[in-house]
């Protein structure tokens, strides 16, 4: 009988577990959980990248209650919908390694899955601060201005990738890069950063507390700003030694 410990040892090599680590949550919680999710998985013929794409489902249907909410009770129905995605987004990688089913448009299905949840994260919780709100009234004329800060939000999350995956593809010496890239190597406050920022870690586990207490509006304003600061000094490290 498979156990989650076998699927462990199996898949976390020692720099995977370097790069990963950092993110405290996510390496803690999800990537643990995600060993136990597995097994079951293990037992059936689904491919990785099959796998990959079932994990897109969960975003899907958490974005739409999200959209349609009007209470707390459907916000955190969402909410358990996105920590699926990031339970079963662990899945594929820990099915491929185990079973060493490896494929090169691997990475891509996973990539674009995990790209989805960080647009859908903070777009999905600024069109919840537009038409739920909080207990702390920071009212715009036009609450739909939440929707765009909640869009911008997610797409300054995913444009430094972007920009990184070109430069990976185009630059023959990717070592100007490496600071971004490689999370094992983050000094402290790069490691705050990326704990705050990862949709399979800190920040959503401070949307549920935003969804719990009622401050949905403010975590979109924030997270507006720093994913933006974040972009910008990401874009600086890619851009700049160039």
């Amino acid at each position: 009988m498979i156990k989650p410990s076998d699927i462990e040892k199996a898949t976390m090599t020692h720099e995977k577990k370097r790069m990963a680590k950092n993110d405290y949550i996510a390496y803690y919680v999800g990537r643990k959980l995600s060993y136990i999710l597995t097994v079951p998985f293990l037992y059936t013929k689904l491919t990785p990248n099959f796998i990959s794409m079932l994990s897109m489902v969960p975003l899907i249907v958490g974005f739409y209650f999200f959209y349609v909410a009007k209470s707390s009770f459907l916000l955190i129905i969402g909410w358990l919908c996105l920590f699926l995605w990031n339970l079963i987004d662990g899945v594929d990688g820990n099915v491929a390694r185990y079973r060493k089913q490896y494929s090169e448009i691997g990475s891509v299905f996973d990539a674009t899955s995990g790209y989805l949840a960080m647009v859908v994260t903070f777009f999905a919780a600024g069109i919840a601060a537009a038409h739920v709100g909080g207990v702390l009234n920071f009212s715009f004329e036009n609450n739909e201005l939440y929707i765009i800060f909640g869009a911008i939000s997610g797409i300054a999350t995913i444009f430094p990738r972007l920009v990184m995956q070109k430069a990976l593809a185009t630059l023959k010496d990717d070592s100007s890069i490496d600071s971004v890239k490689d999370k094992g190597s983050f000094g402290p406050y790069k490691v705050i950063a990326l704990n705050l920022s990862s949709v399979s870690g800190g920040a959503q586990f401070l949307l549920l507390l935003a969804i719990l207490f009622r401050i949905l509006n403010i975590y979109t304003i924030i997270y507006l700003l720093f994913n933006l600061i974040v972009a910008i000094v990401s874009l600086k490290d890619i851009l700049g030694r160039n």
